[in-house]
């Protein structure tokens, strides 16, 4: 049975909780340890794993499943309120099973009046109830570093962490303009408000199918995105040609909800191409990563052709040469021609790349 990659996206969220809750009390348990004994602990290191085990599971299915990858549609206060509770109700229970898995006697059972007396009295003993906070506000921070890093992505996450800014550095990229059809008669027949709600719910889709296909999101403005990869991530893969197929494969499936929720299903067209740019930090308060260079604004010149010739998915000679043959899922590719871009000197050679309509049936 072949794993989806939407598959794989959650249980490697799963694997992030487990892995910080790992480190964190371990590390915790270590430096408590050394700090009161001068020595570390070897049972208690593995309680503490035992404990780390229990609430990255339990913490990673909250998130991923229940809040739906941190998709909460809540307000504030009651998402702050349900996150605590579940904090705290989960960080008690790991540290009762804990102790009823390594302070019981064998033979005695778990449950019994001495187990009972023990967990009373482990919770307390000052070091205990501090143990308990920390362990809290780890939760929390656990929860804002994977926020912060889904939000602004790998690259800036990093240079937020360790408090630099992104050098001019010269990248040799692909980068995907996908561009959402009818835009304008869509939000005059929705209304502005129902509008947002199906941007967002289109935007979520094609995140996803960014994120499991490798790449990143560098913007997003009004009804069209820019997606990116380094060339060199898709010399073996066809990323941009994966993204494409699969958000096409993932409306095609859920159109349903769009038709139930807003009448409309959303359909787009998309443009690629490849080359150098510039990578660097722009701004000072509230900078952001930008990318300088030719390749963005050829894109959506290639992109601006997709309704002259009434394809949906159009790409460069550059790109084309660069990814891997044969093109995956049966894309069929058609040499439409040179063309003349506005900016550019030279002509471009553009190709079309279509799905088989047996593919997505």
């Amino acid at each position: 049975m072949r794993i989806t990659r939407q598959t794989e996206r959650k249980f490697n969220a799963v694997c992030y909780y487990v892995f910080c809750w790992i480190f964190a009390a371990e590390g915790f348990s270590a430096v408590d340890s050394y700090a009161q004994f001068g020595t570390i602990d070897a049972g208690e290191v593995l309680s503490m794993l035992q404990f780390a085990l229990f609430m990255g599971l339990s913490h990673g299915v909250y998130d991923i499943l229940i809040l739906r990858d941190e998709m909460d549609c809540r307000s504030i206060w009651k998402s702050l309120l349900m996150r605590t509770a579940y904090f705290v109700s989960a960080i008690c229970s790991s540290t009762v099973l804990c102790i009823l898995l390594f302070r019981t006697k064998v033979g005695e059972g778990m449950v019994n009046e001495d187990s009972i007396a023990t967990i009373i009295s482990e919770f307390s003993k000052p070091a205990m109830q501090m143990s308990l906070l920390v362990f809290f506000l780890m939760a929390y921070l656990i929860t804002f570093v994977r926020s912060v890093h889904k939000k602004f992505g790998p690259r800036v996450f990093w240079n937020t962490l360790l408090g630099k800014s992104q050098e001019p550095l010269e990248e040799d990229l692909v980068f995907m303009m996908v561009d959402l059809r009818n835009s304008t008669t869509l939000a005059e027949e929705l209304g502005h408000v129902k509008y947002s709600s199906f941007l967002k719910d289109y935007y979520k889709l094609l995140s996803n199918c960014c994120e499991e296909n490798r790449g990143e999101i560098y913007q997003i403005a009004g009804d069209g995105a820019f997606l990116t990869w380094p060339i060199s991530a898709c010399r073996k893969k066809a990323r941009p040609v994966n993204c494409f197929f699969d958000f096409s494969e993932c409306l095609e499936r859920i159109s349903y909800k769009f038709i139930r929720k807003y009448g409309r299903v959303p359909s787009f067209k998309a443009a690629a191409h490849c080359g150098r740019v510039v990578t660097t930090e722009v701004g000072n308060f509230g900078s952001e990563l930008a990318y300088h260079g030719d390749v963005l604004n050829t894109t959506s010149r290639i992109q601006a052709l997709c309704g002259r010739l009434g394809q949906e998915f159009l790409i460069s000679e550059d790109l084309f040469m660069a990814l891997p043959k044969p093109l995956p899922h049966g894309f069929l590719c058609k040499r439409e021609g040179f063309f003349e871009l506005k900016g550019k000197k030279n002509e471009i050679l553009i190709f079309s790349l279509q799905i088989p309509l047996t593919t997505l049936n």
